[in-house]
């Protein structure tokens, strides 16, 4: 339980509070996508719009009512525990192509290593097959808690099992960093490699050709569309404008939408159809939840 009274699922891992990240290529400085090279004012508006259409369209979804209501587990114990779970809306723009100022971590060093030896081509991951020398990075990130009832430092948290099964997968965390921020600078170690063709297929096929890490989910089409849409809706315009851009006068968003040739419509570019959230509600009822449940394992701790 966080301390906002919800509960996270967090990936196991071999090594109490090790992350990792992996990287095709060394880049000076680290950055998160959003605060890359060529991310304008304008352009980083755009993806915090997208983020916030994505977040409208999490809340419609029929397994985050569920999710956040409350899901019973049995415990090999015998005793149930009824769990209220958060959900990440941020991150999962993240994980779905918004740009934002996330950076991917893992506990597992398995997904690390594969985006450290893919690269990414029209919407698929391929192997690196190096003719000439190039070279990959493994960084190590060790956390501290920000205070005596956090989890996490102030910058990082995890993400866990969603209602979307992706960052599951990937045992995903996600460190926030601001725009001057090098995460080389806060990592406890980092690893340059000499990329390998061998060794990439080798990494490929381990993740069944990336299909492991990258399910294929309802989700991703929505994403997309909102990603390639040129209108959004008032609700996530104002949305946006509450979490980002309080302070900012509101013509100078309306510049953005001009220059960025943006319409505001009352209604969103996409939406779950009554169809397919029966779907959703039908499978999760037939295996959804007992996959779930089957996913989840009880550690007993012990707070010092």
């Amino acid at each position: 339980k966080g301390p906002d009274g919800q509960d996270r699922l967090i990936p196991c891992s071999l090594l109490v509070n090790r992350y990792y990240r992996g990287e095709s290529g060394y880049h000076k400085p680290c950055k998160p996508s959003l605060y890359r090279k060529g991310m304008t004012d304008e352009a980083i508006f755009h993806e915090r719009l997208k983020t916030c259409e994505l977040e409208l369209l999490i809340e419609d979804y029929p397994l985050t009512g569920i999710f956040k209501s409350g899901l019973q587990i049995n415990l090999c114990d015998g005793h149930a525990i009824h769990l209220h779970l958060n959900i990440d809306a941020e991150a999962l723009a993240q994980h779905y192509g918004i740009k934002t100022d996330l950076l991917d971590l893992t506990v597992d060093k398995f997904v690390a290593a594969f985006f450290a030896t893919t690269t990414y081509r029209n919407g698929k991951y391929y192997p690196i097959e190096p003719k000439e020398p190039e070279y990959g990075v493994i960084y190590i990130y060790i956390d501290e808690s920000w205070g005596e009832n956090d989890m996490y430092s102030k910058h990082m948290r995890v993400v866990g099992l969603q209602p979307f099964s992706r960052p599951g997968e990937q045992a995903g965390f996600v460190f926030r960093l601001g725009k001057k921020d090098d995460f080389r600078k806060k990592v406890l170690k980092k690893i340059k490699f000499r990329q390998d063709k061998d060794m990439s297929w080798l990494i490929f096929n381990y993740t069944n050709r990336a299909n492991k890490l990258f399910p294929k989910g309802i989700l991703e089409e929505k994403a997309n569309a909102i990603i390639n849409s040129k209108f959004y809706s008032v609700k996530a315009f104002e949305h946006c404008k509450a979490r980002y851009y309080a302070d900012v006068d509101n013509s100078i968003l309306m510049g953005y939408l001009a220059d960025l040739h943006i319409n505001i419509n009352e209604q969103s570019p996409v939406k779950f159809s009554d169809t397919e959230k029966e779907k959703v509600v039908k499978d999760w009822n037939e295996r959804g939840l007992e996959e779930f449940r089957k996913k989840v394992i009880f550690r007993m701790v012990m707070k010092i």
